[in-house]
């Protein structure tokens, strides 16, 4: 599926390769982008685009927004990454070698009121759940290409 078809993402930035350096990609995120943007606590959809094509839908709450999401994928090669991970990690390193464009594109939605229960009652906070975002645009892909993106190995 083509990016220009999302009607709901914002790109954040583009991936390059590194040089001499054990981790092989990076991200350089957009200068006009306001920092807040990218380390939002909000829950959030990010998309890995090949030249112009969704590869990769996936999803997340991690404290400190895309930029934490993300350092999982460009510090794949050391400590200890899972294989999807470290298996993306290479994938758009090679892409990019073969001179694609790799770009990085996130959703968000607003936030929500609702009851929460805890251990002594329950309490009204604002809530935005990545999964069920995550799940409707995974789901948006399938009705449209009657399979999931390339990258979505799991």
């Amino acid at each position: 599926m083509d990016i220009k078809e999302v009607k709901t993402a914002i790109k954040v930035g583009d991936f390059v390769l590194r040089k001499n350096h054990r981790n092989k990609i990076s991200i350089e995120y957009l200068s006009n982008l306001d920092k807040k943007i990218i380390t939002d606590n909000s829950a959030r959809i990010y998309l890995m685009v090949q030249d112009g094509i969704i590869k990769k839908i996936g999803g997340s709450t991690s404290k400190g927004g895309i930029k934490t999401t993300m350092m999982f994928y460009i510090s794949a090669m050391t400590g200890s990454p899972g294989v999807p991970r470290f298996v993306l990690h290479l994938l758009i390193e090679k892409a990019l070698r073969e001179k694609s464009k790799i770009e990085l594109f996130m959703i968000t939605s607003p936030k929500t009121l609702a009851t929460v229960n805890g251990l002594f009652g329950s309490k009204k906070v604002e809530i935005a759940s990545f999964k069920e975002m995550e799940d409707l645009c995974k789901s948006d892909y399938y009705s449209k290409k009657n399979k999931y993106p390339d990258w979505n190995f799991q």
